[in-house]
């Protein structure tokens, strides 16, 4: 069995699209999260004319999951007060971390001529967002944290990037302001799919094979337009550093016209997913940079199917 036949993608797809909030010409990457009895997604919009670029950060939200209405309001917005407003020029990507009894949201953020770096913050409602730091410096775009700690120590996923080579990193941190024991995880590979670069999806999924990491990898560079691939890898559950399964094989591939076609065509690209209690990961993708889209597998499944596959 391919891993890509354990991915069932919406039928009703795409979830959400411009269309769902006034003045936007896209709907796209989006952290996700159970927060009391509603699904929330931290959608990155697109509104031509407002603030820095016209990106911003909203809040939808769902009863069921698939159903998601756009509060107008942005949640996250270059012309909102706060530390490290200066960098809110290209706000979108927002990965949300449950940990501590918090919600810690990372997303990169732009300041033309310096880089993009990735900001970190918290929310306890999904009304009120407190800036608390600046995570990573430029280009290192997308910290992503795991969900608890280990052996005393906080994670987090990092991805550096240069000339186009984004890699997967690990770093550890006491408080979650320093970080260091910086280890690099995985690097493109010479299959197809995975040639160029790769980096952090949603936030590790604990399982009983070890950390369920969802990643993107990226084909393309050259005389060829960039394909964003979704994938998996299983990393040890007491030391992260430790990969115990990386198949060859992506999960997701651009396979559908809301997903080939768009602002950025030929893209499946994940920000978050949700865990039901049974099991199901509702991973919320984005289509092409420009829609919301659904698709539904089981974590188990998938990291027994990923150790199988890495051990053949």
């Amino acid at each position: 069995m391919h891993l890509t036949e354990l991915v069932k993608r919406y039928a009703g797809n795409p979830l959400l699209t411009q269309d769902d909030l006034p003045g936007a010409d896209a709907v796209f990457n989006a952290g996700a999260v159970k927060f009391k009895d509603k699904y929330i997604l931290l959608v990155s919009v697109s509104i031509p004319g407002k603030a820095g670029n016209g990106r911003a950060i909203h809040v939808a939200e769902s009863d069921d999951g698939i159903a998601f209405k756009i509060r107008e309001t942005p949640f996250i917005a270059p012309e909102q007060s706060g530390p490290f407003t200066e960098f809110d020029y290209d706000i979108c990507d927002p990965r949300i971390t449950p940990l501590d009894g918090t919600y810690y949201i990372t997303y990169p953020a732009h300041l033309p001529g310096v880089g993009v770096i990735g900001i970190m913050g918290k929310t306890d409602d999904f009304v009120n967002f407190e800036r608390l730091s600046v995570a990573a410096m430029p280009w290192n775009r997308v910290p992503v944290l795991f969900p608890e700690k280990i052996n005393g120590m906080y994670w987090r996923l990092d991805r550096p990037m240069f000339n186009e080579n984004g890699t997967l990193w690990t770093s550890q941190s006491r408080d979650l302001e320093f970080w260091g024991r910086h280890h690099l995880l995985a690097r493109a590979q010479r299959q197809v799919w995975n040639s160029m670069k790769l980096g952090p999806s949603g936030i590790p999924i604990r399982t009983g094979r070890g950390w369920l990491v969802i990643y993107h990898a990226v084909a393309g560079g050259g005389m060829s337009t960039p394909i964003y691939h979704q994938a998996a890898m299983v990393l040890k559950l007491d030391d992260p550093n430790t990969v115990l399964a990386r198949p060859d094989e992506y999960i997701l591939a651009p396979k559908m016209e809301y997903e080939r076609h768009g602002r950025v065509p030929n893209v499946v690209f994940s920000c978050g997913h949700i865990v039901e209690p049974d099991g199901q990961v509702k991973l919320y993708y984005a289509g092409a940079d420009t829609c919301i889209c659904l698709a539904t597998f089981n974590a188990e499944e998938m990291a027994d199917a990923c150790c199988r596959l890495a051990a053949k």
